[in-house]
């Protein structure tokens, strides 16, 4: 019930709704100076939403910091990475096959680790978290096994738990099978550097001891240039990304997961 209430605020809560929900006031409001403060609400909303200078002073400030694989100081018994937007879901996987999606970052880090020699396993955490179609076009983290195991990683050091659907359950069933197969209360954690905080608070929150290890950071380093004062697309489905964490965090800590 929560998994599905959750993702109907998600969607009713998201940027562009409440700037479309903003201007469709001034569309019906009677009042002329209601529309008017409406519509240049809205305007600065979306401004705030998409400029490149502001979007990445946020990034700059949530996203944690990079960590090499040098920077990993021991070999760890589990590495667990966490399935989302690692392969592109509304494209059919072909078998042993796998279309990159947004998040691939988080493998190709798994892969340079494990390359490194700083893990042992590897735990991939999750299916696809959609309320419908979730199996339609395969399960995101045997579409990731698959990728692994065509890139050197032995097939026998590749866990797989197919059965989570958002951060919480990823936290609960990566937890049980780190106890059960691998007796530790510990592991190297990956995931995007915009989900590790709530990651990290969910996997504490079921006694799992973790090293962060980001991924996919999008934060901009380049120089200032005035570009960065036009609104971009490419930035406005990055605040996406943190207001839906900052809106899952919110609602983790009310129920209780964090």
């Amino acid at each position: 019930m929560f998994y599905v209430l959750s993702k109907t605020i998600d969607v009713l809560l998201m940027p562009l709704t409440l700037a479309f929900l903003v201007f469709l006031f001034a569309l019906f409001t009677k009042y002329p100076h209601r529309k008017r403060r409406a519509i240049i609400g809205g305007l600065v909303w979306l401004y705030i939403i998409s400029c490149p200078l502001l979007v990445d002073v946020v990034l700059g400030w949530w996203e944690p910091a990079r960590v090499a694989p040098a920077q990993v100081d021991k070999k760890y018994k589990v590495t667990v990475i966490l399935t989302g937007g690692m392969s592109k879901a509304e494209m059919e996987q072909p078998p042993h096959h796998m279309w990159a999606g947004f998040s691939f970052d988080r493998v190709a880090q798994a892969l340079q680790l494990y390359k490194a020699g700083k893990m042992e396993y590897i735990l991939i955490s999750g299916g696809q978290g959609r309320l419908s179609g979730a199996e339609k076009n395969g399960n995101e983290g045997r579409a990731v096994r698959h990728y692994l195991i065509a890139s050197g990683v032995p097939a026998n050091k590749i866990l797989l738990e197919p059965n989570a659907r958002n951060t919480h359950e990823n936290a609960v069933f990566s937890a049980q099978i780190l106890r059960s197969t691998f007796k530790t209360n510990e592991c190297l954690l990956i995931t995007s550097a915009f989900h590790l905080p709530r990651a990290v608070a969910c996997f504490k929150k079921e006694g799992i001891k973790t090293t962060s290890c980001p991924a996919h950071f999008m934060k901009q380093t380049t120089p200032f240039w005035f570009d960065k004062l036009f609104p971009s697309e490419e930035k406005m489905a990055h605040f996406y990304l943190v207001w839906h964490e900052w809106l899952g965090i919110a609602m983790y800590k009310i129920v209780g997961y964090i």
